[in-house]
């Protein structure tokens, strides 16, 4: 798929440089760091160094240049996540949001990216890096997502963008997603959220030196960059931050205390995208402050979802589906 990824960028008029986030001229720091972390990609998620080295054969670059930006992508997003439990649902089903919150000005390489691997499972999802995703759902209906957690610091591990890049490729339930999460060294402090169609809803909590998996028994979940357990807090958080504590699961909470009839997806389209009474931050005037730059609604029993491809103050949520364009 690297090949092919390569031939959709010279079909776009584009060059990697124009796609990548990072330099393809790394520091020996960055470098040493990926390389390190491609030992651990080797030996639980080998497929993607393939694909990484398909997109170096493609375009002559050095592989260890490509491999760099997104084994050692150095980017502190925020995010914001929400699980709706089939109990509280038009459709019996759970649903699924996350808000990517980062610069504006990483809205350029904002990528929608459909996945048809050969050995696994076709998904879509949206990622600013190539090869690796923030978010998704596959064809088994499993949907998943990330908040990063402070401190933003990194060591030998596999970053947030390909862990999930490999549940998606690999796994068929939560259960099998919480199974890699929690078998993999992680490069950094991160939150996974994952909802599958049946209904089991995990949020994993993940850093370098812990993995933490709960079941949240509450019809609403909803994380963004704090840890939930207070171990994982204690050791392992640099901010004293709770989870009460985030003014965006207070305003969603109170979105769905007031929901007086099951849910919908465009119900859930509100709750993401409002910037008044949902969880969206809206592009601001003034340099470049974190901002909603992109937003799903997933129906992972359909295993399709609504994508608001920009900021959702300004862009409307569309139907996507796995395999159509």
């Amino acid at each position: 798929m690297g090949r092919q990824y390569a031939a959709q960028l010279t079909d776009d008029g584009r060059s990697l440089a124009d796609a990548a986030t990072e330099t393809l001229d790394p520091s020996e720091e960055r470098r040493a760091l990926a390389r390190d972390c491609a030992t651990h990609v080797e030996e639980h998620a080998p497929f993607l160094l393939d694909e990484l080295r398909g997109i170096a054969d493609a375009t002559g670059i050095d592989a260890e240049l490509v491999a760099t930006v997104p084994l050692a992508l150095d980017a502190e997003a925020g995010c914001s996540l929400v699980a709706v439990s089939g109990e509280r649902t038009t459709t019996g089903a759970p649903l699924f949001g996350r808000n990517h919150d980062f610069f504006p000005s990483f809205r350029d390489f904002a990528t929608l990216y459909r996945t048809a691997p050969a050995d696994g499972i076709a998904s879509i999802g949206c990622s600013c890096v190539y090869v690796g995703r923030c978010d998704g759902v596959n064809e088994a209906g499993l949907a998943i997502g990330f908040a990063e957690v402070p401190p933003h610091e990194f060591e030998p591990g596999i970053p947030w963008q390909l862990a999930i890049r490999a549940v998606l490729d690999t796994c068929r339930s939560t259960e099998d997603a919480v199974g890699f999460l929690e078998s993999i060294p992680h490069a950094t402090n991160v939150n996974f959220l994952a909802a599958d169609a049946t209904g089991d809803i995990a949020l994993v909590e993940a850093s370098p030196n812990r993995v933490t998996t709960t079941r949240p028994a509450d019809d609403l979940v909803s994380v963004t960059r704090e840890f939930h357990t207070e171990s994982m807090r204690e050791a392992y958080q640099s901010t004293d931050r709770t989870p009460a504590d985030c003014a965006r699961r207070q305003t969603v909470a109170a979105w769905f205390a007031d929901q007086e009839r099951p849910v919908s997806p465009a119900d859930l389209q509100t709750a993401m995208g409002d910037p008044d009474d949902g969880m969206c931050w809206p592009v601001g005037d003034d340099g470049d402050p974190r901002s909603t730059i992109w937003s799903w609604v997933i129906d992972p029993a359909e295993a399709s979802g609504y994508l608001a491809a920009d900021s959702p103050v300004e862009t409307p949520y569309e139907p996507i589906e796995i395999g159509t364009e």
